[in-house]
C-alpha cells in the first residue's frame, strides 16, 4: 500500500517508493529503498524534497496520532514535622538520564576494528555520495574547490588514525558499477595510511589524502563504455584512458586553489622510475614524492579491486607483485613504508593456518605484522565451513599460527570476492 507524506514525517524503517521532484533535489542515486541509515535520514530532512512516497507493505507506517496528554502536576509528599512543626514542602524529582554525546566524525581516539567498521561504513557511504555528484559536477564543467572537500578528507584520516584498517576494508568492498567513486575513496585511505607511517605533517597528510580523492578527476572525461570495456583496449582507446591525467591536472589548475601538489598527482601518478610511465616518461627524482606514493597506492587498490572483466588480485599477492614486479617501476623506500601501512598480511588476505584451516586476516598487530588477528572459516580436516571465534595470534601463545598465504583461485573460489565481503562485514 503507497502513502504520500511529507519528508519531514519520514523515519527510519520507513521503504522509499517515490521522491517527489527531479534528481538533483536530492541526494540518493536511487529513489525505491529502505530508509535503515540516520544518516541518509538526516540528508533526505535536510534536501529540498517536501513530499514522498512510502511503500507500508514493505516498511514502516506513519505512527498513529497520539492524544495530547493533560497536564500533570507533581504530587507533594507529606510535609515533613520539623520539631513539632509542618516543614516545608519537599518534591522529589527523578534524576536527570544521561545523555549518549553522539560519535565525534573527527576524533582519533583509538577504537578497535569492530567499533571502527561501523563508523567506517556510515562515512564510505556518505563520501560514495559526494564523489558521486563531484564526477557529476565536472561532467557539466564546474569547478572543484579543494576547501569543500576538506572536511570529507580530514573525516577519512581520523577513520585512518582511530583504526588504520577498518576505512580500507570496506572500500575494498567494491560495487563494480561504481569503481571510479570508491577508487578515489579507496586511495585516499591508503595515501593518508601511508602518509602518516611515513610521518609526514598534518597539512602534507591532507594534501596526500586530497591528491588521492582527485587524480583520477580526468575520467569523468572518457567516456565509460571505454574504461568499463570487457576486452583489450585499441591503441585509440588506450590514448584517450591515458589522456585522464593531462585533463585532470589541465582542469584543476584552472578552478586554481589547488595545492601544486595535488596537481602533481594528477599529472605523475602514472609515471614510473625508469621511465617507462605517461604522458612523459619522467624518471628518478624527475617524479615527485608525492606522486611516488600516488604510484603505489593506486596500483594496489587496481590490483585487488574486483572489475567487470577480472577478480580482484588477494592483497597478500599484490604486494608480492608490486615487490617482485617493480623494483624498477616504484620507489623502495615509499613501498617499504606502505607495505607497513597496509601489513604484510592486509586485511582481506586469505591464509592457512597450523590448525589445518583456512582464515581471513581481519586486523594487524601494530607490534608484529606477522601475527595479525584472523578468522578461521574453513576446516580443511573436516572439508566443511565453520563458524568459530577469531584468533589473535600476536596474544595466542604460539597455539595457531600462519603457515602460509593462498589464493582463492588455489581453492576454487570463484565467489571469493563476495564471500570474503561477508567474512569482513562481522567484523561490523
Amino acid at each position: 500500500m503507497l502513502k504520500k507524506i511529507r519528508t519531514q514525517d519520514v523515519k527510519l524503517g520507513m521503504f522509499l517508493h517515490k521522491l517527489d521532484g527531479s534528481w538533483f533535489s536530492h541526494p540518493f542515486w536511487k529513489r525505491k529503498m529502505l530508509l535503515d541509515d540516520p544518516e541518509q535520514l538526516a540528508d533526505l530532512h535536510a534536501s529540498k524534497v517536501e513530499w514522498v512516497t512510502i511503500d507500508v507493505s514493505r516498511g514502516a507506517d506513519v505512527a498513529p496520532a497520539q492524544p495530547v496528554p493533560s497536564r500533570v502536576m507533581p504530587i507533594a509528599e507529606p510535609r515533613e514535622r520539623v520539631f513539632g512543626r509542618a516543614g516545608p514542602t519537599i518534591v522529589r524529582r527523578a534524576a536527570p538520564q544521561p545523555v549518549d554525546r553522539p560519535f565525534d566524525p573527527l576524533s582519533k581516539d583509538k577504537l578497535p576494528i569492530r567499533a571502527e567498521m561501523v563508523h567506517a561504513q556510515r562515512l564510505a557511504r556518505k563520501s560514495g555520495r559526494t564523489m558521486r555528484k563531484l564526477y557529476e559536477d565536472v561532467r557539466l564543467g564546474k569547478a572543484v574547490k579543494a576547501a569543500k572537500l576538506e572536511t570529507m578528507v580530514d573525516e577519512i584520516s581520523s577513520s585512518v588514525q582511530r583504526n588504520p584498517h577498518a576505512f580500507m576494508a570496506i572500500t575494498r568492498m567494491k560495487n563494480s558499477g561504481e569503481y571510479l567513486y570508491q577508487h578515489a575513496l579507496s586511495v585516499c585511505a591508503l595515501m593518508i595510511g601511508l602518509a602518516q607511517q611515513m610521518h609526514l605533517s598534518p597539512d602534507d597528510i591532507r594534501k596526500a589524502g586530497l591528491a588521492g580523492l582527485l587524480m583520477d578527476m580526468g575520467m569523468a572525461h572518457v567516456p565509460q563504455e571505454v574504461w568499463d570495456k570487457d576486452a583489450p583496449l585499441t591503441p585509440e582507446e588506450w590514448d584517450v584512458v591515458k589522456s585522464h591525467t593531462t585533463l585532470a591536472h589541465e582542469f584543476l589548475t584552472l578552478g586554481g586553489e589547488m595545492p601544486a601538489e595535488v596537481l602533481d598527482v594528477c599529472l605523475n601518478h602514472h609515471e614510473r622510475l625508469d621511465g617507462s610511465g605517461y604522458p612523459n616518461g619522467l624518471a628518478g627524482e624527475q617524479i615527485g614524492m608525492f606522486a611516488r606514493m600516488a604510484a603505489i597506492c593506486d596500483s594496489y587498490d587496481a590490483m585487488t579491486s574486483n572489475r567487470l572483466h577480472r577478480s580482484g588480485e588477494d592483497p597478500s599477492r599484490a604486494l608480492l607483485k608490486i615487490d617482485e614486479d617493480g623494483g624498477a617501476l616504484f620507489d623502495a623506500e615509499i613501498f617499504q613504508a606502505f607495505q607497513r601501512a597496509v601489513g604484510i598480511y592486509p586485511i582481506g588476505s586469505l591464509v592457512r593456518l597450523r590448525s589445518h584451516r583456512l582464515a581471513i586476516v581481519v586486523e594487524q598487530n601494530p607490534d608484529d605484522l606477522t601475527l595479525p588477528k584472523v578468522r578461521p572459516f574453513y576446516s580443511l580436516s573436516d572439508r566443511a565451513f565453520e563458524k568459530s571465534e577469531d584468533i589473535d595470534l600476536g596474544n595466542c601463545f604460539g597455539a595457531d599460527q600462519i603457515i602460509t598465504r593462498e589464493t582463492p583461485e588455489g581453492w576454487d573460489m570463484s565467489e571469493w570476492p563476495a564471500m570474503s565481503a561477508k567474512l569482513l562485514a562481522v567484523a561490523g
